[in-house]
């Protein structure tokens, strides 16, 4: 059901407050500006003045070019919003007031919270990486490999971790990079809790992937979950540790954790499919900050268009808001060129299967990130998300994440309207439990 409309005071102009420039902030603030025009004031939050094209940063210590920057001012500009070098803090949700991390104080009609999230270490002892701020570390540790001072790498897939994309690029780059040096006697493993190399996917990708492993000499030790660095290498649940002297790992993201919003136990924001906060009036949130499991650019842009539109509707526009209904796709960096993923064509191909063929499918923001490209019509079939959350669901039951497992079943079930009938009933069993609590 799509939010009901209200008309906005004629006495003054609403405001509206994006708190969080990064894909998903900026995503709405381009949707507004086509829903509303300048019929609202618009307040953009964020500490940087700029957006950095994260994702692409896994390729720049193996000469992929620095990431990308964007101006944040010229792009709040163009769209006739300002640009508050600020943070949120907290929110008053009676008042409609937030507070910044400055100490200032705003007023909203509508709030849109799109924080993110934060990375936070999840295998002790591993090097982390989490975006631009870790290229010099994996740099230093190609210079060790190259110097003879490495010889044992495993890239290592937490349990809390749902897009496992960065970290097989990095096993995959950091294999041509051994191999195009003839460096014979260094050894890279993948251990990964999925019974297979990214299987959310389905199994057809899931053994592509496997073979552009095995071509680079990765070798890949499934459904194991690892633990922490330790004296005998990478160590495990239930088995013996994994030889490795070095451990390359992604960070587990968590929660933004705002003063004065509801929020589970990891800090995350529940939204109904329209992105608004449950059980708070004005206030929507989209991205990484939410409660959806799948931490990915695309699909937070996706949120951030629901969002808009529902907010848009809100205060009177001429719009109807459709739910969030994700569409996944997966670009795969490789030296040998980009590969582009997709679970219902069951197949990694080197042509784009969605145009503008960027990092981040963003409706919006590509023309950003991508100016150049002329716009084409898409060429992709959608994902079936449901089903992929289910399969993360079981994966995280196997592995003892109930919190994340619970997440996912949530999720499944917004996207899917109803779930089968046992992960139902496991749903149930977890909420319960997590009320009793």
């Amino acid at each position: 059901m799509a939010p009901a409309a209200q008309v906005p005071s004629l006495d003054r102009m609403p405001t509206i407050v994006i708190a969080g420039g990064g894909i998903a902030g900026l995503e709405a603030l381009i949707a507004f500006h086509g829903h509303l025009g300048s019929t609202v004031d618009i307040e953009l939050l964020e500490a940087n003045t700029d957006l950095v094209e994260r994702q692409r940063s896994v390729s720049e210590p193996f000469g992929g070019g620095p990431a990308r920057r964007f101006d944040l001012v010229r792009i709040a500009a163009d769209h006739g919003a300002h640009l508050r070098p600020d943070r949120l803090a907290s929110v008053d949700t009676q008042a409609r007031r937030v507070r910044t991390v400055r100490g200032d104080t705003l007023d909203y009609d509508a709030l849109l919270v799109a924080v993110g999230a934060s990375p936070d270490m999840a295998i002790p002892g591993a090097l982390t990486f989490s975006g631009p701020r870790d290229v010099a570390a994996v740099s230093a540790l190609l210079d060790d490999i190259d110097a003879g001072r490495v010889q044992r790498v495993a890239f290592a897939l937490p349990t809390a971790v749902t897009w496992a994309l960065p970290l097989y690029e990095l096993a995959l780059m950091t294999g041509e990079h051994v191999r195009s040096r003839g460096l014979t006697d260094v050894g890279l493993v993948l251990v990964t809790p999925e019974h297979g190399p990214l299987e959310a996917f389905g199994a057809r990708i899931s053994s592509h992937i496997w073979t552009l492993l095995a071509e680079r000499g990765i070798a890949v030790v499934t459904d194991t979950v690892p633990l922490r660095a330790g004296p005998g290498g990478l160590v495990v649940a239930h088995g013996a540790p994994v030889q490795a002297e070095r451990i390359v790992s992604m960070p587990r993201p968590v929660g933004p954790w705002i003063g004065g919003l509801p929020h589970d136990g990891q800090g995350f924001l529940a939204t109904d499919a329209h992105g608004a906060v449950l059980g708070i009036e004005g206030v929507w949130a989209a991205g990484d900050g939410t409660a959806f499991p799948l931490k990915q650019g695309g699909l937070a842009a996706q949120q951030a268009g629901a969002a808009a539109a529902a907010i848009a509707y809100s205060l009177g526009a001429d719009v109807r808001p459709e739910p969030f209904r994700p569409v996944l796709r997966g670009m795969l960096l490789d030296p040998t060129g980009p590969r582009f993923l997709d679970s219902t064509r069951g197949d990694v191909a080197t042509t784009p299967l969605w145009w503008p063929p960027t990092k981040v499918a963003a409706p919006h923001l590509w023309e950003y990130l991508a100016p150049s490209i002329p716009e084409e019509p898409e060429a992709s079939e959608e994902v079936d998300v449901g089903d992929l959350l289910l399969r993360l669901a079981e994966r995280s039951a196997t592995v003892g994440e109930n919190a994340l497992e619970l997440r996912c079943l949530n999720a499944a079930a917004q996207v899917r309207g109803a779930l089968p009938p046992r992960a139902a009933a496991r749903r149930d069993e977890l909420a319960g439990a997590h009320a009793a609590s």
